[in-house]
Order: C-alpha cells, then sequence, then structure tokens
C-alpha cells in the first residue's frame, strides 16, 4: 500500500499493453468480489485475512485503473474506467464494508485513501458526475459526522475533503449534484466536517481553512450555496465563536521586546495562541472578502454580536482604577490586563484588511456603549492615565486607529469639535485655507528647537542629510494620506461644511445596535449633513425657511477597494450659532495635556504621542492643518495652540538643561544603545530563521522618529563603559565608578523635542508644495 504515500501522479508507461491491463484489472475485481459474495452468502465471521485481500486488490485496482487512464488517449477510451465505473465498484465496497462490524472503520479509511487519490489524480476530468463515485462518497462523508476520530483518520478526511473542494470549484455541474443531493438533508456534509477542523492548528488547520474558503467562495455567484450556507450550516457561528475561544485563551499579559506596546509579527512568532488566534482573524477576512452578500452579512453581525460585544469589549472597559488600588497586587494585575486588550484591538485593526470587517470595528469603537461610556470616549480618557503600560498602549492604538485615514473616526475625534469654527477668533476665519507658500511655519518649528542643540558643533552636511530624510518620508506620509482621503464627503477647509453648523450629532446608527452597517455603499464618509443656509437665516434676519436639503446627498462614490471607505448616516442639528463654548474636544485636549508633561514623561510615551500628532498633522485637510501647522492662527484666549506648547516646553527644557551638554551627549549614548539591542534582536531572528511577513497594512515602510530613533545619532557614540538599567519610573544610564544614579528622561525627551519640531518642519514645507 506504499504507493498511496506518493504525492505526485502515476508516470506514463511507454507502450503499455492496455488489453492486458483490462484483463488484469478484471481479475483482481474478480476476487475481490469473491470475497465479499462469499461473506454475503455465507454469512460466517468475516477473517482478517479476507479483509487484507480485499484492501491489496482494492490498492491493485486503483493502480491499474491509472495507468490505463493515463495511457489512454482520453478516459472514455479507458475500458477499466468504464467497468469500474459500470459496475459500481465503490458503491458495492462501501456497502459491504457497513458488515464486517470491527473491520468497517479500517475499510473506511482505506476507501478514504483512494478518493484522495482518484480526487487528486482526476482533478481535470468530471470523474465525480457519475453517480456510482460522487454517491458512495458522499456516504462516506456523512459516516464521519459527529464520530470521535483519530488523527490518521482526520488527515485524510481533511485532505480528501480539500480536495473534493477544488474538483466543485472546477465543475460547477458537480456542485449542483452535490447541492441537490444535500436538500434531502438538514445540512450540508462538507461544511459540517470542515467546520470542527478550521480553528485547529498545524496542517490540518490550514488544509482545512484553504478548503472552508473554496467551498464558500463558490457561494459567491450561487444562491442556492449561499443560501445552505447561511441556513444550513454553522459557518459564520463557528467563525465568531471560534475567534472567542481563541482569544479567551491569549496571554492576559504580554512581554514585548520592543517596549512601545505594540505587537510585530516577530512578538507573534513568539506566542502560539496569538499565531492561532490571527490565522482565525485571517480566515474571516478572506471569507468577507469571496463570500456571497448574505454570507458576508451574516458573518459581519456574528462577529459584532459574538465576538466584539461579549469579549473585546469588557476585555477593553475593565476599570481598573476605580475598583482597584494601584498598592495592591490586583491593580497591577487589571492594568496588565487592560494594556493587554488594547494591545490586542490594536492588533486586531492592523491585521483586518476587508473593509466591512474595518467598518465593524470602527462601528464598535465608536459607536458601542458598555456602562453609558463608549469604547472610544474611555480610550480619550486612558490617554491621560496615571498608568505608564496603559498610556502607550492606548497611544499606539490611537495612532492604528488614525491610519486608517477614515472619516468617521477624524469627525468623532478631532473635526466635529473643528467644523463649527469656534476655537478660532471671528477676524482668523477667512484665513484658514491660506497656504503657507514662504514656509514660515517649518521655520518657526525649528526656531523651537532648545538652544542646546542649536549651539552644538553639528556636521552641516549630516544635518542636511537628516531634514532632506524627513523631507523624503514627510511626502510620502503625505500622499498617501490625500489618496485615500479624496473620497470624503467635506474639505473641512472652514467652509465646507459650513461653519455655522454649531453642534454634531449622530443619527440612527449609534442608537440601532443591532444593525451592521454596508460597506459596499458608495460614500466615503457621512452620507449627509443637514444644516441652515447661513447665519442670516440663524439670526433669522432672512424670510426663508430653514432648509434641510444644502448637504443632502453630497457623498462621493468610493473608486477603490479601499479599507477606509466607510459609511456612517449623521446629521449636525443646529442650534443659536456661537453659543458652542471653544473647545478642541477631549482628544487634542488629552493630546496636548500630555504633550505638556512631556519632560517629565517616560520616554516612551513621548515617541508615541509625538507619533500620534505627527500623525494629525499629515492630514491634508485646513482646519487641521491650521490648528497644528500654522503659527500665525489666531485662536480663543482659553484655547492653547500648540505652538504656545512647544514655547513653554523649549523654555523649560532650556532652563533644567543649561549647561548640563555632558547629559545630552549620555542621552544620545543611550538611544543608540536602545536602537541597537532592537537592531540585533531582529537580525538574530533573521539568521535563526525567523523571519516574519508583516501585516498587510504592516508597519510605517517609511521610519520616524517613533520607530528608529536611534539612527539619528549614531555618529556620536560613545561611552562603551555605561550600564543601561530599567527602573519602573524609566531608565537610568551610568558609569559603574558613579555612586550616585541620574535618570535621563529629561536629557532623551529634550532630544525626542529636537528631532520631532524637524519632523514637523518638514510636514509644514511639504504641505505647502503639495
Amino acid at each position: 500500500m506504499s504507493w498511496f504515500k506518493r504525492s505526485r501522479g502515476f508516470e506514463k508507461i511507454d507502450n503499455l499493453d492496455l488489453s492486458a491491463c483490462f484483463d488484469s484489472f478484471n481479475k483482481h475485481w474478480q476476487q475481490t468480489f469473491e470475497i465479499i459474495e462469499r461473506f454475503q452468502t455465507s454469512k460466517g465471521v468475516i477473517r482478517y485475512d479476507d479483509i487484507v485481500a480485499v484492501i491489496n486488490h482494492l490498492n491493485q485496482l486503483i493502480k491499474l485503473l491509472l495507468l490505463d487512464v493515463q495511457s489512454s488517449k482520453s478516459t472514455n477510451q479507458s475500458r477499466c474506467l468504464e467497468y469500474f465505473l459500470n459496475n459500481q465498484l465503490l458503491g458495492k465496497l462501501y456497502s459491504w464494508s457497513l458488515k464486517t462490524d470491527r473491520y468497517k472503520s479500517y475499510l473506511k479509511l482505506e476507501q478514504l485513501k483512494v478518493y484522495g487519490v482518484l480526487l487528486s489524480e482526476f482533478r481535470g476530468h468530471q470523474l465525480l458526475s457519475d453517480d456510482s463515485i460522487l454517491n458512495p462518497l458522499l456516504l462516506i462523508l456523512n459516516s464521519y459526522d459527529g464520530d470521535c476520530l483519530s488523527v490518521e483518520i482526520e488527515k485524510h478526511l481533511v485532505t480528501v475533503l480539500r480536495q473534493f473542494c477544488v474538483v466543485l470549484s472546477h465543475h460547477p455541474s458537480i456542485l449542483s449534484n452535490v447541492l441537490k443531493e444535500n436538500t434531502k438533508n438538514s445540512k450540508c456534509i462538507i461544511l459540517s466536517l470542515l467546520v470542527a477542523f478550521i480553528h485547529r492548528d498545524g496542517s490540518i488547520g490550514e488544509e482545512a481553512r484553504d478548503a472552508l474558503l473554496i467551498f464558500v467562495s463558490l457561494s459567491r455567484q450561487n444562491d442556492i450555496l449561499a443560501n445552505i450556507i447561511t441556513s444550513k450550516s454553522n459557518v459564520s457561528p463557528v467563525l465568531a465563536t471560534g475567534l472567542s475561544g481563541l482569544y479567551s485563551v491569549l496571554p492576559r499579559k504580554l512581554e514585548i521586546e520592543n517596549d512601545c506596546y505594540r505587537l510585530s509579527p516577530e512578538n507573534i512568532e513568539d506566542v502560539p495562541e496569538l499565531n492561532n488566534f490571527l490565522a482565525s482573524v485571517e480566515l474571516c477576512n478572506a471569507v468577507a472578502k469571496i463570500c456571497h452578500k448574505t454570507v458576508y452579512d451574516q458573518l459581519l453581525d456574528y462577529l459584532y454580536h459574538g465576538f466584539l460585544l461579549p469579549v473585546v469589549g469588557p476585555a477593553l472597559m475593565q476599570d481598573f482604577e476605580n475598583n482597584c488600588s494601584f498598592n495592591t497586587h490586583l491593580s497591577w494585575v487589571a492594568e496588565e490586563e487592560v494594556a493587554t486588550a488594547t494591545i490586542y484591538l490594536d492588533l486586531l485593526l492592523r491585521s483586518v484588511t476587508h473593509p466591512g470587517l474595518l467598518q465593524t470595528f470602527i462601528k464598535f469603537i465608536l459607536c458601542q456603549r458598555f456602562e453609558k461610556i463608549k469604547i472610544i470616549e474611555l480610550l480619550v480618557n486612558r490617554i491621560n492615565n496615571k498608568s505608564f503600560k496603559v498610556c502607550i498602549a492606548t497611544l499606539a492604538l490611537m495612532e492604528t486607529i488614525l491610519d486608517l485615514n477614515c472619516e468617521d473616526v477624524m469627525l468623532e475625534l478631532v473635526l466635529k469639535y473643528l467644523v463649527p469654527c469656534t476655537h478660532i477668533m471671528l477676524s482668523q476665519r477667512s484665513r484658514i485655507k491660506q497656504v503657507d507658500s514662504y514656509c514660515k511655519s517649518a521655520d518657526i518649528f525649528l526656531s523651537l528647537m532648545p538652544d542646546v542643540f542649536k549651539h552644538r558643533n553639528i556636521n552641516s552636511q549630516t544635518l542636511y542629510s537628516e531634514y532632506r530624510c524627513y523631507l523624503n518620508c514627510a511626502r510620502i506620509k503625505i500622499a498617501e494620506c490625500a489618496i485615500e482621503t479624496k473620497h470624503w464627503t467635506y474639505l473641512y477647509d472652514g467652509e465646507n461644511p459650513s461653519y455655522t453648523i454649531v453642534e454634531f450629532k449622530t443619527n440612527d446608527v449609534e442608537n440601532d445596535q443591532n444593525s451592521i452597517l454596508s460597506a459596499d455603499d458608495s460614500s466615503s464618509g457621512y452620507e449627509s449633513f443637514k444644516a441652515m443656509k447661513d447665519i442670516d437665516k440663524l439670526l433669522g434676519n432672512d424670510d426663508g425657511k430653514p432648509s434641510d436639503d444644502i448637504f443632502s446627498n453630497t457623498s462621493s462614490p468610493c473608486e477603490s477597494d479601499s479599507p477606509t471607505c466607510f459609511i456612517r448616516q449623521s446629521a449636525f442639528k443646529t442650534k443659536e450659532p456661537f453659543t458652542q463654548y471653544p473647545c478642541l474636544g477631549p482628544f487634542l485636549e488629552a493630546l496636548f495635556s500630555k504633550l505638556e508633561n512631556m519632560p517629565e514623561q517616560d520616554f516612551r510615551i513621548n515617541l508615541r504621542l509625538t507619533a500620534v500628532i505627527t500623525r494629525l498633522s499629515v492630514y491634508n485637510k485646513p482646519l487641521i492643518q491650521s490648528l497644528l501647522l500654522n503659527h500665525s492662527m489666531i485662536f480663543q484666549p482659553c484655547i492653547r495652540s500648540l505652538f504656545q506648547i512647544l514655547r513653554f516646553l523649549k523654555q523649560t527644557i532650556e532652563i533644567k538643561l543649561s549647561g548640563r551638554i555632558e547629559k545630552i551627549i549620555e542621552a544620545e549614548a543611550f538611544l543608540i544603545e536602545r536602537e541597537n539591542k532592537l537592531s540585533n534582536t531582529q537580525n538574530n531572528r533573521s539568521t535563526s530563521g525567523k523571519v516574519s511577513e508583516p501585516f498587510f497594512r504592516g508597519e510605517p515602510k517609511r521610519r520616524s522618529i517613533s520607530v528608529a530613533f536611534g539612527a539619528m545619532f549614531k555618529r556620536n557614540s560613545g561611552h562603551k563603559d555605561a550600564i543601561l538599567e530599567s527602573t519602573t519610573n524609566g531608565y537610568r544610564y551610568y558609569k559603574e565608578n558613579k555612586k550616585e544614579n541620574e535618570s535621563l528622561d529629561l536629557p532623551i525627551n529634550a532630544i525626542i523635542l529636537a528631532e520631532w519640531l524637524k519632523e514637523l518642519s518638514a510636514i509644514c514645507q511639504e504641505h505647502a508644495i503639495s
């Protein structure tokens, strides 16, 4: 039986005597049939020798059949195949195997192996269209449904199922026969068997997932199959509950080598549970791409109500601050769990690529409430959380959310507070769209660098090279963001939508948690905004009545399958003009508040914080640019501008680091050492063969200060006799002969600020050009 193990097809034998081949084939079948008939007529006890003989004859039958077919000019000229089909050999063998008592399982397995060979070798032929082949196969598959199977049986069963699905994809007419057979039963046997294996790890799980994708993809153009999948199978529930189960066994505490609290492909390789979880996420993503619309809708509904609401939501909403004290062991456990849950959500958003799945996740984050508080509100509040791990994990998640370039996200976090323009002095509103042609703001950013960096003897060519790198990075970021936001509903330039709209209110979407929004609609932003025509009507100086049609149905169609094309029906509710208290919204206020504490914060938080603000500044929307990048814009007295905060940071750092150039040098050496450690870890993985493919959207292709900081300072490396020490309050960098250790947080943060100002300056210049 060793020939069953061959992975390739049988080689054609030149000058094969087809007549002799058929005679031998006929002889083996006659001997097999004699054993079957003897047992059926005598009703005696079947012997093991008889079972072995039948299996040996069956092996020779299949081998001769394949040789005859491959040596004949076509299957129609194969006498062996004609005899094989006309005499229903496999059907008779299956019926006999059911009567063999303790040998039944063994015979079924051998028949399963036979089908594995036939499906593999006759993939291009419509062999399964013959009932003498198809019906026994379906009978064998049905006999395994619900059984507790051995590993060997599982392996062959999944292989046959995958080969079966491949054949069905090549021959739709066979699929019709299978579906007709399915109408007699309450479930589809192919799906019923496959769903038991799709969450397995190893080769069995991979083959089962491949087979499921192939079979479900057939539903895209087949309404009958789509109905069977949604009404007679549990594919969607198993996918959703499988994600829930795999999520529940993920580690509740993570040790991340890159200390940025964002999982990389390398981190995931080290955690088998994460590998299995991501495999299931990718399966859901793939199913959503290739399935029928009804299957797609059902899958999204189960993912929302069977995974996000009962599993992800409670994990994110653990309120350790109110229920625990940081002086107890429980508080630290809860802190770790909250941070880890945030990291997992970040991983999900970076792993999912299908627009519908992404939209479902975004709806969950923006609209879902737990204990009367929305998830997005909790995340914004956690930016200023006193827990380092929760804070930095939240900042990483917010950067990922901003990277989606989703209009819904930006409306919720930023734009709904900026659109009324109450944060800007009335005389300044005409300047919102003003272009900084002479890049004065870029110069201002550079001028805000602490003096300790301006007075150092730095080679001008090196400085130019660094700044040019920032310009190249900014150009790429701005161009990518512009492409992905070009179908947004509005320009957000202070006029479109009108700044006379003073209050934003979401419509039915937020209230109807039972509906999943369709990603197949034609807008990339909110479907409509409703507002008064102009300020005169609001003030009652116009005889006309307010109209709700000014901004109706102005959405732009999506021209690509971008994961950022979302829809939320929403409206602006009009009230008396300018009654809204001037503010930037909780998100921007939280970021600015965190930025003010930059000198004293852990430098890793500052790297993430500056990355988030940088990501906001990349958006080519005048309302955002005027707030973050226009140094001459005059805001309301109660509004802090970014430039005001930066001036404060410059003064603070200059006072605290006055005359302490040696600390800057030590801080640079520390950052170099940190970068080298991270690089060495990655290189060690590469040399050991652990090289992971990046996520689809992946980590940024361009380097910024938040991901490649140490490379900027390698020209000044030194202090080889120094020691790095990680503490709960940050990092210490000291020499062994020092009696007192001094934290380097302040000089490190000063370096981060200086480099970040270069990055912002470069972004200003590139915005002016674009």
